[in-house]
């Protein structure tokens, strides 16, 4: 079966999830982070509703006890506003801040510390009145609609089933005063939110995987995405023997150019090649100033036998000191005495010549 050029059928990469991430395009689910602000406003009230309570109609009585008996006029207005923020702000500020503090928390749990200004860009795109129609009948828009009605219509039946269940103590003989109207009403409001949060759970979590699924199907990929991601992390397999081979040919140059300077060149004799230069007071160990295998020995070689520098085979001293010793290092003090001896035999060459 082709596959489409559109559609995604691999598991995005990481590099894809990263991507996506800096873009914004993060599961994040709002019903989440408010029914836990629901649920802690709550639990909250539960605790600490009767006192705030008390301490609001306290503020109410005395506002009322020391309220103008003249005229009301704009001071009075402000005075008024002032002392009513004041109020609610002492009172209620606790309550506010823990909301706020909650969603804060749950929305960093769903999606961690990120900022990203790309969803803020202006997307010509998105202008398109085709594209708005086509975002507006889309799958995504068809489920946040049906999950939107879903939940409308289950909190708006859990509440009716509430009030339903308790409607006998709806009678006017059960409320002697005020207060214990007030008192059933808050009783009947907690239980309802309360409960209206715990049925939010559920479809917070089907928001929330409805969600994630559609953002892994977003982000799946085609082989030939796959395929060029690779090609950009790894880079083009063309260029990149290329270069592998310009490296080859620096280093082969780079082997041989020190050959003409060397003092003695010692073969295996022809798959390996080193090249040692020795000058006699200015450098405390003779050094390797040149090695290759193969073709690079036999291009030492060659380059050796043109410059007149002395070639001796010597298999067993070439291959250790060709697997051990660097170029541009000192040999080291194990084979002083065998490479002394080679010395000694071509400066002795060299006075007969």
């Amino acid at each position: 079966m082709a596959e489409n050029a559109n559609e995604g059928t691999e598991a995005p990469t990481q590099r894809r999830r990263e991507e996506a991430r800096k873009d914004g395009q993060v599961v994040s689910s709002p019903d989440v982070a408010a029914t836990f602000a629901v649920l802690a406003g709550c639990m909250f009230m539960m605790w600490s509703g009767g006192m705030l309570a008390q301490r609001l109609m306290q503020a109410f009585r005395t506002w009322f006890r020391d309220a103008p008996s003249g005229d009301w006029t704009n001071m009075h207005t402000q005075l008024g506003a002032r002392w009513l923020s004041v109020e609610l702000l002492s009172n209620c500020g606790a309550l506010v801040a823990l909301l706020m503090g909650v969603g804060l928390v749950i929305g960093f749990a769903q999606v961690g510390f990120l900022i990203s200004w790309k969803p803020m860009e202006l997307d010509i795109q998105k202008l398109s009145p085709i594209k708005g129609w086509q975002r507006l009948f889309s799958i995504d828009s068809a489920i946040k609609g049906g999950l939107g009605i879903a939940k409308v219509f289950l909190l708006l039946l859990v509440s009716c089933a509430i009030i339903w269940f308790r409607r006998g103590e709806l009678s006017s003989t059960n409320f002697g005063s005020v207060g214990s109207l007030f008192s059933f009403a808050w009783d009947l409001g907690l239980t309802i939110c309360l409960t209206l949060a715990m049925m939010s759970f559920s479809l917070a979590a089907v928001d929330y995987i409805t969600r994630w699924l559609r953002q892994e199907h977003k982000l799946k990929m085609t082989h030939q995405e796959i395929k060029q991601e690779q090609k950009n992390e790894l880079g083009d397999p063309t260029i990149k023997a290329a270069v592998r081979r310009k490296q080859r040919e620096a280093l082969k140059n780079q082997s041989v150019a020190d050959v003409p300077d060397a003092t003695v060149i010692l073969t295996n004799p022809t798959h390996y090649a080193v090249a040692l230069k020795y000058e006699a007071g200015k450098m405390t160990a003779p050094k390797l100033v040149a090695k290759g295998a193969g073709s690079f020995a036999f291009n030492i070689i060659e380059i050796a036998k043109e410059n007149r520098v002395p070639v001796i085979q010597r298999p067993p001293l070439t291959r250790a000191i060709f697997r051990s010793v660097k170029v541009g290092q000192e040999i080291p003090e194990q084979f002083f005495r065998a490479v002394a001896e080679i010395l000694g035999q071509v400066y002795r060459a060299k006075r007969r010549s």
